[in-house]
């Protein structure tokens, strides 16, 4: 492995600072300092800016995936008080304000005067992390491009299938989570059967197509409160979408899922296509800056729970936005959604 190279010489001449991760928090975080007197240094693990709401429409083929994750390089082109750089946080020292970012077999410690941490979220399986080979979530591109494969490879499969019972399986459609993501997603997929590929096969025909949307929950979209949730379940009930609520996945195979029902009665749903769309889990980096800051707590998602100016303890330069902070109730706060659904990419397929 190549040893830690430091970028120090580099930014000494002004305030320095880095920001971790390249979704809405750390992107708007950039731009808002495009004319301070500093340097800022953008550290992502991924090359793109990723508008999460719209990958569903990744996994149904109606957009590609340049169409929601534009580089984001190409974005700050034009700021010129800001580099990108490309790696995954291994490490950070908030007493020497330094953070170590890895690159295929290369580290490089880069030190800073402030820190923004917005690293974001991860699909949470709630303890049941086998279940992710057989149920991908929708939180990267990588996923809704694997679930793109997944879904369009069930219809071809079945349209080859000879027998009855497979043929059924193969067009069979698990949404687990009742959130928006799975919501949009449910209704999407049968809309691909219904208007996408209606017509394009010979043996199947898009009545036979069998969505089902999970949730252990007893409501559709349960934060959004029950006036709005009733109207989006009745409106996937109409478009044939099999709601099925207080309904907790217990295992997840290549066949199928089990899931025990409020009565505590297990039964099994023959699929072959599962989606993850149940929970998120806060960035490890939340874990590791709270480590490093006495007195800092994360909650039960892993979030750090923030002081009011969104600082940690002990650490007044060291900043957490984003889905990666929480905010104390107690103080009245109400934290916002941070993912940018009022933030639309310029793209002639969306609605």
């Amino acid at each position: 492995m190549t040893p830690p190279s430091s970028e120090g010489s580099s930014v000494g001449r002004r305030h320095h600072v880095v920001i971790i991760g390249s979704g809405f928090g750390g992107l708007n975080a950039a731009k808002r300092l495009k004319r301070a007197d500093v340097d800022i240094t953008l550290i992502s693990k991924t090359t793109t800016h990723l508008f999460q709401p719209l990958l569903y429409q990744v996994a149904t083929g109606i957009l590609s995936e340049g169409d929601i994750a534009p580089t984001t390089r190409l974005i700050l082109r034009n700021q010129k008080n800001v580099r990108v750089l490309l790696g995954e946080i291994i490490d950070m020292d908030l007493n020497a304000k330094t953070v170590t970012s890895k690159l295929m077999d290369m580290q490089t410690v880069t030190p800073f005067d402030s820190l923004i941490v917005a690293a974001g979220a991860q699909q949470s399986y709630f303890g049941n992390d086998d279940f992710a080979i057989f149920a991908p979530g929708m939180k990267t591109i990588d996923d809704a491009l694997e679930l793109r494969g997944r879904i369009l490879g069930a219809f071809e499969a079945a349209e080859v299938a000879t027998d009855h019972a497979e043929r059924k399986r193969r067009l069979t459609f698990v949404v687990v989570g009742a959130g928006p993501t799975g919501v949009e997603l449910a209704g999407e997929i049968v809309q691909l059967a219904e208007r996408t590929l209606a017509g394009a096969f010979r043996t199947i025909t898009p009545s036979e197509c069998r969505v089902i949307l999970l949730d252990a929950a007893p409501a559709v979209l349960p934060p959004m409160g029950p006036k709005l949730g009733l109207k989006a379940q009745r409106k996937l009930e109409k478009m044939d979408v099999e709601v099925q609520l207080n309904a907790m996945v217990t295992a997840v195979d290549y066949k199928g899922i089990t899931v025990r029902d409020k009565d505590g009665t297990e039964r099994r749903i023959d699929c072959a296509c599962k989606v993850w769309a149940a929970g998120v889990q806060a960035s490890p980096l939340g874990k590791m800056v709270a480590e490093q800051s006495e007195g800092t707590e994360t909650d039960r998602a892993g979030r750090v729970v923030v002081e009011p100016d969104l600082t940690v303890k002990g650490h007044p330069y060291v900043f957490v936005i984003g889905d990666l902070m929480a905010v104390p109730e107690s103080r009245g706060w109400l934290k916002a959604p941070s993912r940018g659904h009022d933030m639309r990419p310029r793209s002639s397929s969306t609605r």
